[in-house]
């Protein structure tokens, strides 16, 4: 029996947190996610297929002195010379990638980016990278600022902070204290007189 499947539709990527601002930098690689078996509409058509698809996930810090994130638009895997991904990678590696190479090999290595700011039909603002570099040319190296992937970890700590602050525990209320009945004075004693010794005077003497 055949049923209909919704179409699986990927998500929107890494979690960036603040815009960045547009320039030229040198960035990290810190992440890379593939999906597989995503619908998408095919070019200029209204048919549909399932294809393979990654993104890129880069950090860097700006002239602010703040660490910022961006990612790659969505580009699906595919080896031929005219796809997204290749032209990427071999603009990355400054040379065409090897077939059947592993580009998650990327992970921690370093790049120059050029970062712009893009406005969305809907008014909102984000980051696209629209260039990229290796750090090495023969005419500069920029190795030695890459920033390793494990300082971008405090962006995260930072996020996760603010989105969820320490909640308080509850006090519990206190059990009223039910009144306790007055107890019945006891009648008060006579004090007895202080006692006489020899060396008072006589007019201290009780007797």
């Amino acid at each position: 029996m055949a049923t209909l499947q919704a179409p699986q539709d990927s998500n929107n990527g890494f979690d960036t947190g603040e815009v960045a601002p547009a320039g030229d930098y040198v960035g990290t690689c810190l992440d890379i996610a593939d999906e597989f078996g995503v619908t998408r509409r095919k070019y200029q058509s209204e048919e549909t297929e399932q294809i393979d698809v990654t993104r890129f996930l880069f950090g860097f810090k700006a002239q602010d002195n703040q660490l910022y994130k961006v990612q790659t638009f969505e580009m699906k895997i595919s080896g031929s010379p005219k796809s997204a991904l290749y032209k990427f990678l071999s603009s990355w590696l400054g040379q065409p990638p090897s077939m059947g190479w592993d580009y998650c090999e990327l992970k921690g290595k370093g790049a120059v980016i050029s970062v712009e700011q893009v406005i969305s039909q809907m008014g909102k603002t984000y980051n696209k990278i629209a260039k990229i570099s290796p750090p090495k040319t023969s005419l500069a190296d920029y190795t030695g600022q890459v920033i390793p992937a494990d300082q971008f970890a405090v962006i995260n700590q930072a996020a996760q902070a603010l989105n969820h602050p320490p909640q308080q525990q509850p006090v519990a209320p206190q059990q009223p204290v039910a009144p306790q009945p007055a107890k019945p004075q006891q009648p008060g004693l006579a004090s007895a007189p202080p006692a006489w010794s020899p060396t008072d005077n006589d007019m201290d003497c009780p007797f």
